[in-house]
């Protein structure tokens, strides 16, 4: 399925997923969203290696309580503050829009976003690629 390789459409899943969780913070609506924690996670400061280690490939946040209070939306990353493992080590956590496979509420899913697994880098359409060749500049007029 090209479709979630093409950028266009992966912009407009993070615009989604953005004006969701945008939606559920101004209606105080308790969340969980699940992450592809490949790349695009983020802890400040760094969470030590027993708790990271737990994490798997896709893994729960419950946005609820303190973390929901602290949480927001700043360009294409989620922000919120947590604590992590017995100990409760705080961090604050940072998430790329394009990252979060989906949206929960209770048991239900209110949003997937299908781009979610696909690698970053994998992402570019056919022309983005095409035009990011240097041997393929000469077929783009240049503007004066």
């Amino acid at each position: 399925m090209k479709l979630i390789y093409d950028s266009r459409y992966r912009d407009l899943v993070v615009k989604q997923a953005k004006e969701q969780i945008i939606f559920l913070l101004q209606n105080s609506i308790e969340f969980s969203i699940v992450v592809n924690m490949d790349s695009g996670v983020d802890f400040n400061p760094p969470l030590p290696d027993e708790i990271t280690s737990g994490f798997r490939e896709f893994t729960l946040f419950t946005i609820s309580g303190y973390t929901f209070t602290s949480a927001f939306i700043r360009d294409d990353e989620f922000v919120f503050e947590a604590g992590f493992g017995r100990d409760n080590i705080g961090a604050v956590v940072y998430i790329d829009v394009d990252r979060i496979l989906q949206i929960v509420i209770g048991e239900t899913p209110i949003f997937i976003n299908i781009t979610a697994s696909v690698e970053k880098n994998k992402t570019k359409d056919s022309f983005e690629v095409f035009a990011s060749k240097e041997r393929n500049k000469k077929f783009f007029k240049k503007r004066d």
